[in-house]
């Protein structure tokens, strides 16, 4: 190899000194730039090091069920696939939509074991070798959907942003999924399937059923932003929390939900009504304007309050869902529409990274102001948990992970 470097350098050496060759000539410092960029070009590439498999502590969902079929203990993370990022988890989420996991009633059902946990914030520690324009030792978010409640996660790098310096993780992470389901609700079309055309508008008024919880809190700060005005239904002890959001509270205990929406618009009804209830369908319909649209994006009647199946909630929310669907066919009626952040994430991932990536900027910018009902470590999410669908202070409900005698263990 090297001789015939030397032969190339040769001949261009005679060219560049006016010997006559079958080269067009050229200057002494274009043949020397050439050789470098040959002899450069023949040295072997440094040898790229492979991720391993990590272990850390996880919670681990053994078997669909309620809390109780989660387990703390060490799991082994393997290395990021081509398209993906695994991250030392700083902070995660608590949502509804972990609770359905485990019971195998979302569809992102998986089987198990296996360790769930929707969206985290982290420090990237290794890269997929598709990845591009991600550093490691950067502080990113995601929505891993699965993998989330762990010391490391492997996260889709289609959904991977950048998190501002000044940010803590345990406030980022808000972001990843109350704050965006609550910003494309609002702004993005109104459902994956059936008519997508429709999103809310400043000065519209909307009905946001159990307004109190991380999503809720999260749609009252965007819809502030927005100049859209939220009605929202929640227990009277919340009222101070839903108006320092911007909300107006609606008591569904001790008052007339319907009758309420009407008196609050003149008689009009509602624009849009964002349901995650799914026993409300009913009621959500009926506060709408003619023409306005329900908006489904989570069923918190098919789990008791104790996160155990409802057989009795199911079967009522199935009902009420399908006739809501079907008014659909009734040409100029009440429309009905679902939202899921994952299908939408999927089929457009540049919206989900642009609206995260408002959203924390927006953040830092201190316009939001996360509401955090709790603080807990991976051993303790079982409980927090079990404690989820019952009454408690308002706010989203986090992870915060710190290092154990696991961390950064390498598997074989």
């Amino acid at each position: 190899m090297a001789f015939i470097i030397f032969e190339e350098a040769y001949a261009w050496e005679k060219a560049a000194d006016g010997v006559s060759t079958s080269m067009p000539k050229a200057t002494r410092e274009e043949v020397m730039t050439a050789v470098e960029k040959s002899v450069i070009k023949q040295q072997p590439a440094t040898p790229v090091a492979v991720p391993k498999p990590l272990t850390g502590t996880a919670v681990v969902l053994t078997r669909h069920g309620g809390p109780q079929a989660l387990e703390v203990r060490p799991w082994e993370v393997p290395p990021p696939g081509p398209g993906e990022v695994r991250v030392r988890v700083e902070a995660a989420g608590i949502s509804f939509a972990d609770l359905l996991v485990c019971q195998g009633l979302h569809p992102e059902r998986a089987a198990t074991p296996h360790v769930p946990g929707w969206d985290v914030v982290g420090l990237v520690e290794s890269l997929g070798s598709e990845i591009e324009g991600v550093r490691v030792g950067e502080r990113v978010a995601s929505l891993p959907i699965h993998g989330g409640w762990a010391e490391y996660a492997n996260v889709p790098g289609e959904w991977v942003v950048s998190v501002p310096a000044t940010l803590a993780p345990t406030t980022a992470v808000c972001m990843v999924f109350d704050y965006v389901v609550a910003l494309q609700m609002l702004t993005r079309p109104a459902g994956w399937y059936f008519d997508r055309t429709s999103t809310a508008r400043r000065g519209d008024t909307v009905l946001f059923q159990g307004v109190a919880g991380g999503v809720g809190t999260a749609f009252m700060q965007v819809a502030r932003q927005l100049g859209i005005r939220v009605l929202g239904t929640a227990r009277e002890a919340q009222r101070t929390h839903v108006e320092a959001q911007g909300g107006i509270l609606i008591d569904f205990e001790h008052e007339d939900v319907v009758k309420r929406c009407r008196e609050l618009t003149g008689g009009r009804g509602v624009d849009f009504a964002y349901d995650a209830v799914g026993g409300t369908a009913r009621i959500s319909r009926r506060a709408l304007r003619p023409g306005g649209r329900v908006v489904y994006f989570g069923f918190v009647t098919l789990l008791s309050g104790g996160g155990a199946r409802d057989w009795t909630g199911i079967a009522k929310t199935t009902a009420n869902t399908v006739l809501a669907f079907a008014g659909n066919l009734r040409p100029g009626g009440k429309r009905t529409s679902a939202y899921s952040i994952q299908k939408l994430g999927r089929r457009h991932p540049d919206w989900y990274r642009d609206d995260l990536a408002t959203l924390l900027a927006m953040l830092a910018d201190g316009k939001l102001t996360p509401q955090i009902a709790a603080v807990v470590g991976l051993d303790e999410v079982p409980e927090a948990l079990a404690k989820f669908g019952r009454p408690r202070a308002p706010g989203k409900q986090l992870v915060a992970v710190a290092p154990t005698q696991y961390e950064g263990t390498a598997g074989s």
